[in-house]
């Protein structure tokens, strides 16, 4: 009975997490965070479905052809789909690679993040260094989008060097580390690169971006491309 209510609601929002689960976590609370206004009765209906048992994107999908990590995505859109959600994040971009392969009924609610990344690139006049993980780099998520050809002068990509240390500091993320200690990293690439901007490609990447641009002392004299605050960004236009 509760859950043909949810599902009967209209504009409920969906997110796919648990890849890893701190990051959908925080992504819940950034959608709270921009939504919320006068009357909390007015903010997003918003299901979580966080299952921190999806294999290992980078390692899978290096690995072998995806299928087992496929199933886990399919069932886990389908369980979203069954319980009323209009519209689904998958809260890891890596995992993108497999969408074409959901069938078509799943991936047309998908909203896609590596789209909306691309959509907030076709609006900037700047560099950004992609930061990701080596499975969005190795599987050219980013080059194999539509939009590339049109966009590629934007991105900055790290050496290989650079992208082993970027990979680790994701890992990092993941295992529950003071993100503060992670930021002069970050700083660094930015310098050595010589831009003032980078992709949130890792949705990891949006914990150490919060704290980045925390509101707080001196303004930061760089941005960045955080498709989750996107997101909560555009729900919040929607309610309000």
């Amino acid at each position: 009975m509760q859950q043909q209510m949810v599902s009967e609601r209209k504009n409920v929002f969906g997110v796919l997490g648990g890849m890893g689960p701190l990051a959908s976590a925080e992504f819940l609370k950034t959608i709270y965070e921009h939504c919320l206004g006068t009357r909390e009765q007015d903010s997003p209906v918003v299901l979580m479905y966080s299952d921190p048992t999806f294999l290992d994107r980078t390692d899978n999908l290096l690995g072998n052809d995806g299928d087992l990590l496929l199933s886990q995505l399919k069932d886990g859109l389908e369980h979203l789909r069954a319980c009323g959600a209009a519209r689904i994040v998958i809260c890891c971009i890596t995992i993108h690679h497999l969408l074409h392969r959901v069938p078509a009924e799943l991936r047309a609610v998908v909203w896609s993040l590596p789209d909306v990344i691309f959509a907030q690139l076709a609006q900037s006049r700047r560099r950004h260094l992609l930061i990701c993980s080596k499975g969005t780099r190795a599987l050219g998520i980013f080059e194999q989008h539509p939009q590339w050809s049109g966009s590629r002068h934007l991105f900055v990509l790290p050496d290989d060097r650079d992208q082993d240390s970027i990979h680790d500091l994701i890992y990092q993320i993941k295992r529950k580390c003071d993100v503060r200690q992670l930021t002069p990293f970050v700083e660094e690439l930015l310098a050595k690169y010589e831009v003032d901007s980078f992709i949130a490609g890792c949705t990891e990447m949006h914990i150490l971006a919060k704290q980045l641009l925390a509101a707080e002392g001196e303004p930061r004299s760089y941005q960045c491309i955080d498709p989750l605050v996107c997101v909560a960004q555009a729900l919040a236009k929607k309610s309000a």
